[in-house]
């Protein structure tokens, strides 16, 4: 069944900067209750900042490509590690993500209410907005609209146009957000699927040995004091993935490959 879609029920981004100057407390409320419990030491991953000073999270790639773009418009992003895996069997801090250090509380790539990099690159994180997450991941809470959407004055009228059914929301979502933020969206949750499902299958593989139910303070001491490298690039340096294998499955992220077959089977 097509749901009709109203012009005005369409996502069009102004680029106010709204969402830019504020990257601080960006995450759902059941997200933040599960980290605060399980995020600190009782998990394979852990979190290294307090959640009042964490922004965005960006994958190990996304991170490099900030690193890049920094550069070359003379910015001092700070990007700091965000949450790691201490591997005791190599003694390495595997660094799973990235997050932008912001004392102010805006982008570091922002001037003048507008993004300094948004006509030439886009980072992947930033076109997931105005979604949190897509209907699709698993959260626990009988509502999947709770905690989708970040905070976007574009959004008025077509959060109150949602239908009812988890296939007429996909349908609707897919042709409300033309700018494919709801494709990014439900992209991103297939990569945090598949980064938890990797990590379980390197412990199962016996690859690596995660430091698990350790005193949080002596897991940040030797994250801190340890050799480090990105979770991509132990991949590689591991054997679990080729570079290939590698610089082909971030392009399948990047162009959203993986989400375009998943809504195709509602639409």
């Amino acid at each position: 069944m097509l749901i009709p879609i109203q012009p005005e029920t369409k996502f069009q981004c102004s680029a106010c900067g709204s969402c830019c100057s504020h990257i601080r407390g960006i995450i759902p409320k059941v997200d933040a209750e599960f980290m605060k419990e399980y995020a600190f030491g009782k998990l394979p991953v852990v979190q290294l900042a307090p959640f009042e000073q964490m922004t965005f999270p960006l994958w190990d790639w996304e991170a490099k490509r900030f690193m890049q773009w920094q550069k070359e418009v003379n910015i001092d992003a700070n990007i700091k590690p965000l949450r790691a895996i201490y591997d005791l069997k190599s003694n390495k801090a595997i660094i799973l993500t990235y997050f932008m250090d912001s004392k102010t509380d805006a982008c570091h790539f922002l001037k003048d209410n507008k993004c300094s990099i948004y006509h030439t690159k886009r980072a992947y994180v930033c076109r997931l907005f105005p979604f949190n997450r897509s209907p699709f991941i698993k959260t626990g809470i009988e509502n999947v609209k709770e905690g989708m959407f970040g905070n976007c004055g574009a959004m008025e009228k077509i959060i109150p146009a949602l239908p009812e059914g988890f296939s007429n929301m996909v349908r609707f979502l897919n042709e409300a957000f033309p700018d494919g933020s709801f494709l990014n969206a439900v992209q991103n949750d297939i990569v945090i699927e598949w980064a938890n499902r990797t990590i379980i299958d390197l412990m199962r593989k016996k690859i690596i040995k995660p430091a698990i139910n350790y005193p949080y303070n002596f897991l940040l001491k030797r994250i801190e004091s340890s050799e480090k490298v990105d979770f991509t690039d132990f991949l590689v340096e591991s054997g679990h993935l080729t570079l290939k294998e590698k610089e082909d499955l971030i392009r399948c992220f990047d162009n959203n490959a993986q989400a375009q077959e998943k809504v195709k089977q509602y639409l």
